[in-house]
């Protein structure tokens, strides 16, 4: 059986009314059977429990589009502007969007009338064999007909515009408008979400160079304190009052922090590279960023009044993830129409001439040619084509069902665990405070002993590097604290507009 075989007829204005109504008739009475629909439904945002781990405030805020300036460090917007404009990941999204835009305009003028200009010349030679006797007699009287047949090459030229219009009776073209026009809107989307993220990747290494700077500050000042404590040491070692291995030991603490300082500066200089590569630039860029000016921030996991509900319009994943739904949606549509006959009118006027000798007959009278009328197609055996067809859109729907649902539930739990890392950093830095600040008396209690010779100054370098010690721990989790922020933001939807994906309409 072959794949498919399509009958066509051409009606000219001149094909009676009943003839057409029985056209009609085996029309409709031929069409294919549509399988029976069975695809799977999106999952209801209230079949997802969240609304007790993601209760809000009516006082805060989803996160603004530049939520980075919040940070207040005027070097951090200058690489935001940077990235936004050379990013490569951005670059990437923005080809997509537009080559998804590029698509729904091809799609569109489907629903138009087309029309195309012709021009063909050729010398041909006819056989004067094929259908004509060798005579013909009249009564008494013959005659060869061969002879009134062209012989030899003869010019044959034909001039028209021909011109197509697909009635789209049964919404096929609408159908595959609405699906690519869905497709355009989930790339442009995206193309937000690939800012945000490299947004999020910049704030996020620049955070840790922050640290990095930091923490260089800490272990320069314990070196600062162990190079005196092994001068000392030396010296009580000279005057036999210390062990020739403690002295040793106290060098080989100088030593490992000297090690540190010289793996911290070179994580300085990697991180650079990295900000820069995000940012769209060479490696020389990095020499030119110079330490973090960042505010400092209060860890708060506080969330925004109506979760989840708002997310739905905050995430550009989730957003996305809908459109895509939709445009699978239009394409079964799409593939149902196909079961139906299509109907469309189609034309063509112009000139044709038969001549031995140049172009002047094409325009004599007599040459003109033309044709208007409607061009009806069915299927009728397709070796099931049709309906794996089908069934293939729906599968895509189904796919599509299962990203979202996937998707929505992720974003959920991740707006959870990072308002949830928030608060638990939040009682972890308040308490290393306080330790830091117990560490902090203590140095300065050891001085008071020192200032009354009750304490060696060795025993004020060890209090010292004790309290810098654990003052770097408060370091590390206020970095952690900027990290849980920006994890909040980004599962708050990263500052994305939900206006922005209003930019394409259906015409």
């Amino acid at each position: 059986m072959p794949a498919l075989t399509r009958v066509s007829v051409t009606v000219s204005p001149a094909v009676k009314t009943a003839a057409t109504a029985l056209s009609l008739v085996l029309l409709l009475g031929g069409c294919a059977a549509v399988p029976r629909s069975s695809i799977d439904t999106p999952v209801a945002l209230s079949d997802v429990k969240a609304d007790q781990s993601l209760a809000g405030d009516a006082r805060v805020q989803f996160p603004d589009a530049q939520w980075w300036t919040t940070f207040n460090d005027p070097q951090l917007n200058t690489l935001m502007d940077e990235a936004l404009s050379h990013a490569p990941d951005i670059k990437a999204a923005k080809a997509r969007f537009e080559k998804a835009q590029s698509y729904y305009d091809q799609v569109r003028a489907v629903l138009t009338p087309t029309a195309t200009a012709n021009v063909a010349t050729s010398e041909t030679q006819g056989s004067v064999n094929m259908g004509s006797p060798n005579s013909v007699s009249f009564g008494s009287t013959s005659f060869n007909p061969k002879t009134l047949l062209p012989h030899g090459y003869w010019n044959l030229t034909r001039m028209t515009i021909d011109a197509n219009y697909d009635i789209d009776l049964w919404g096929k073209s609408h159908a595959a408008l609405k699906g690519s026009l869905g497709l355009a809107k989930a790339a442009q989307v995206e193309e937000a979400a690939a800012r945000d993220s490299v947004a999020l990747s910049i704030a996020r290494a620049y955070v840790e160079l922050d640290r990095l700077y930091k923490m260089h500050d800490a272990l320069a000042l314990i070196k600062k304190g162990a190079d005196i404590r092994v001068q000392l040491m030396q010296e009580r070692a000279d005057h036999e009052l210390e062990t020739a291995d403690a002295v040793l030991r106290a060098k080989d603490d100088q030593t490992h922090l000297i090690m540190e300082l010289t793996q911290t500066d070179g994580a300085i200089r990697t991180q650079g590279y990295l900000i820069a590569a995000l940012a769209g630039e060479g490696p020389d860029r990095a020499a030119t960023i110079t330490r973090p000016q960042l505010t400092d921030i209060t860890p708060d996991g506080t969330l925004p009044a109506d979760l989840p509900a708002n997310l739905l319009g905050r995430r550009p994943d989730i957003i996305a993830a809908r459109l895509r739904i939709e445009a699978q949606s239009d394409n079964i549509k799409y593939t149902k129409a196909d079961f139906y006959p299509n109907v469309s009118l189609t034309a063509y006027f112009g000139q044709q001439a038969l001549s031995q000798g140049g172009f002047n007959e094409l325009f004599a009278s007599g040459s003109t040619i033309g044709s208007i009328g409607p061009a009806i197609s069915l299927p009728l055996f397709n070796g099931g084509r049709l309906k794996a067809a089908y069934r293939g859109a729906e599968a895509d729907y189904d796919s599509a069902v299962a990203t979202y649902d996937s998707t929505l539930t992720d974003a959920l739990h991740q707006v959870a665990d990072a308002a949830n890392s928030a608060q638990s950093t939040g009682a972890q830095l308040a308490a290393a405070q306080t330790r830091a600040d117990d560490a902090n008396k203590v140095y300065a209690l050891s001085k008071a002993r020192f200032g009354r010779g009750l304490n060696t100054e060795i025993d004020v370098l060890l209090a010292h590097a004790q309290w810098v010690q654990l003052q770097n721990d408060v370091t590390n989790l206020k970095a952690e604290a900027f990290d849980d922020r920006l994890s909040l933001i980004a599962a708050l939807g990263g500052g994305y507009q939900p206006a922005g994906d209003t930019h394409l309409s259906a015409k």
